[in-house]
């Protein structure tokens, strides 16, 4: 697997992991908000909405986008011992 297919890869499990969690707790509320009734059928249409969303972002991240991962930079600090 080439270096920018891994780029790609950690940036759509990135994704997946924000907008999951998004709709969880989104659900969560919707728990609380609505009757037992009527929570099933809205927390089927959330999950649907969600798995499509991220569905959508990687297809357009695989079909436009070239990804290069940039790690942040580290600063070194060195300390000298007073004589």
């Amino acid at each position: 697997m080439a270096v920018e297919d891994k780029h790609t890869q950690k940036l759509k499990a990135m994704i997946k992991e924000e907008i999951t969690a998004e709709f969880e707790q989104i659900l969560d509320f919707a728990q609380v908000a609505c009757p037992e009734s009527h929570f099933k059928p809205l927390r089927s249409k959330i999950l649907r909405v969600g798995n499509n969303c991220i569905r959508n972002i990687h297809k357009k991240v695989d079909d436009h986008y070239k990804i290069e991962f940039m790690a942040p930079s580290e600063d070194v600090i060195e300390f000298q011992q007073g004589k």
